[in-house]
C-alpha cells in the first residue's frame, strides 16, 4: 500500500475525529505486509474498541448498516430528490404555459394530454391555495 495512500486515510480519520467531535481509530492491514498500521496509536485504538466493546449488544449495532443496507438508503434519498426534482420541473413547465397564455391568450404549441390538463388543474388550485393564504394574512386597514 501506497505511503501517501495511508497519510491520506489517516488524515481524513483525524479531520473527522475533530470535525465530529468524537474517538475515532484506524486498523489498516496491508495484504502482503505483517506489520499492521494504526492510527492514532495503539492505546488510542484500544480505547476506541474497549468503549464500542462496552455498549449494550443494541447500541453497538444500531448505527451499523451492511454494503446492501447503505445502498438501498443512498438509491432511496436519490430516489426521493429526483422526485422533488420532477415536480420541481414540472411546476416550471406549468408556470410557462401559463406565462405564455397570459402575453398571447392563445394555447397554440401546446398539445396536452389528459395528464397534462390535470397537473395544469392542480397546479392552478394549488397556486389559487397559495394567494388566497397570503390574502387572509394580510391585514386590511380602512
Amino acid at each position: 500500500m501506497d505511503i501517501f495512500f495511508l497519510i491520506g486515510i489517516m488524515k481524513k480519520i483525524n479531520e473527522i475525529s475533530t470535525l465530529c467531535g468524537i474517538e475515532a481509530g484506524a486498523i489498516i492491514y496491508e495484504q502482503n505486509n505483517p506489520q499492521v498500521q494504526v492510527w492514532p496509536s495503539d492505546s488510542g485504538v484500544r480505547s476506541v474498541i474497549s468503549r464500542f466493546r462496552s455498549l449494550p449488544g443494541l447500541e453497538q449495532s444500531k448505527k451499523m448498516v451492511d454494503q446492501e443496507v447503505f445502498l438501498r438508503q443512498s438509491i432511496g434519498k436519490v430516489y426521493e430528490q429526483l422526485m422533488k426534482q420532477r415536480k420541481e420541473t414540472r411546476k416550471k413547465e406549468m408556470t410557462n404555459i401559463i406565462h405564455h397564455f397570459i402575453h398571447t391568450t392563445e394555447f397554440n404549441g401546446y398539445l396536452m394530454s389528459k395528464h397534462d390538463l390535470n397537473d395544469f388543474s392542480s397546479f392552478i388550485d394549488e397556486n389559487l391555495r397559495e394567494i388566497d393564504q397570503k390574502m387572509k394574512g394580510m391585514i386590511i386597514e380602512d
